[in-house]
């Protein structure tokens, strides 16, 4: 496979990724958390990446091995932050103060409730097939990451 492909295919899925999340905020009010916005950054930055080495692969003397471990290497940063979401929303371990639905009652109960997010990290606000968006972002991108492995150590699957 031409490895300007394998960068298509990634700027191809990260974008899906990324307009799927806009579609269910803005059409089904699947409003972000914090955390669902960190990893939209990831992916932000994976389609900038994958657009970049596309237009410029040919023209530059970089090793195309660089450049797919620069691209595996974001996969697999979208893929921790959205495991690290998925195991808030699943109760593994608890988030940041900000992004979570515990309330401290105290004399600064008003002031502490004005500087949370009014979208919680460990509440599920959509779900398919009985995974979360964050778990099904962890799945994605970890595939994604293994299958950039493997043409990162094949040398036979890249044509330049």
């Amino acid at each position: 496979m031409p490895i300007n492909n394998i960068f298509k295919i990634s700027f191809l899925i990260s974008s899906l990724m990324l307009l799927s999340a806009f579609y269910l905020e803005y059409f089904h009010g699947a409003l972000p958390c914090d955390l669902c916005i960190t990893q939209r950054w990831f992916h932000a930055a994976i389609i900038t990446y994958s657009l970049i080495i596309i237009f410029i692969v040919k023209l530059i003397s970089i090793s195309k091995k660089l450049l797919l471990f620069g691209v595996a290497i974001l996969w697999l940063s979208s893929s921790i932050a959205g495991l690290y979401h998925f195991g808030i929303e699943m109760s593994f371990w608890t988030g940041p103060d900000g992004c979570s639905s515990n309330i401290d009652f105290s004399k600064d109960t008003l002031t502490y409730l004005l500087n949370k997010s009014p979208i919680k990290c460990d509440e599920i606000m959509f779900e398919i097939f009985g995974l979360s968006l964050a778990g099904w972002n962890a799945f994605t991108s970890f595939f994604i990451f293994l299958l950039t492995n493997v043409f990162l150590l094949n040398k036979r699957l890249i044509k330049i």
